[in-house]
């Protein structure tokens, strides 16, 4: 334990020693402000012409909060943490073994694994304080809206918090593979899209033949998306299903942090 809390004060204080934690959390504060302001102007502009959205004349649902201002910014900052994230974890190991220091941690008697958990906290709870922000947009919707959906705002919110976690896992595994920060952060950046992105190939697949047994590959595909559970985090339909997902994929990657970190000792 007491490993663990010197890695997690050595990361977390090194983050705001260098540009790294405030370059993130003021540019993700102003694009998420920005895309909050715009989605709740526009929607206080279509709302006072018309009732809902029309479709050859009738109004096939009328417009709500949750449907038109809260569900596409979830969506888009979820995007945009595929950038974000990657930032915040890509010097964690790089930097280490850039600096020769990871031969320290190496040499000492102490567990790769409390290494691994100790830098893991660390970025999170910068990506904590990056998403503060945002849990404001929810207070003012569910403050100043009428008949907000509390639930499922809420829901959201805690999507983006499972995302940003699970991205971050990957970071650090990423960050385990190479000395160089670029090469960390694209390492992160394109398995995270790969996860978001997935399941869009379960539209042009089908059942397979695996010897000779039947595989439903598009809902194989459909069920590794990333997308596919935040999306259903995001409508506020939590399923035990879509928890254990996020948390299989922390624990894969970081478990793969500690497999990787822990094989530069015996090379």
């Amino acid at each position: 334990m007491r490993v663990m809390s010197a890695i997690f004060w050595k990361e977390f204080k090194g983050y705001f020693l260098s540009p790294v934690a405030y370059v993130v959390l003021t540019g993700f504060t102003a694009i998420s402000g920005w895309l909050f302001y715009q989605l709740l102007n526009y929607f206080i502009r279509i709302t006072s012409i018309m009732q809902g959205y029309m479709v050859k004349g009738q109004i096939m649902r009328e417009w709500t909060l949750v449907d038109d201002v809260m569900t596409p910014l979830y969506r888009n900052l979820s995007l945009l943490l595929i950038i974000m994230v990657p930032a915040v974890t890509m010097r964690l190991f790089s930097e280490e073994k850039k600096l020769k220091t990871e031969e320290l941690l190496l040499t000492c008697p102490i567990r790769m694994s409390s290494v691994v958990i100790g830098k893991y906290l660390a970025s999170l709870v910068v990506l904590f304080l990056m998403l503060i922000p945002v849990g404001v947009y929810l207070a003012i919707i569910l403050i100043y809206g009428t008949e907000p959906d509390p639930g499922t705002i809420t829901a959201g919110y805690l999507g983006l918090f499972l995302v940003s976690f699970s991205l971050a896992a990957i970071g650090i595994f990423a960050s385990s593979l190479t000395e160089n920060q670029i090469i960390a952060f694209f390492v992160c950046a394109v398995t995270g899209l790969f996860f978001f992105s997935v399941g869009l190939a379960s539209r042009s697949v089908g059942t397979v033949k695996f010897f000779g047994h039947s595989l439903d590959f598009s809902e194989l595909l459909r069920q590794l998306s990333l997308m596919e559970h935040y999306n259903h985090i995001v409508a506020g339909r939590i399923q035990t299903t879509d928890l254990a997902y996020f948390l299989l994929i922390i624990v894969f990657f970081l478990f793969g942090s500690r497999v990787s970190a822990e094989s530069a000792r015996w090379s």
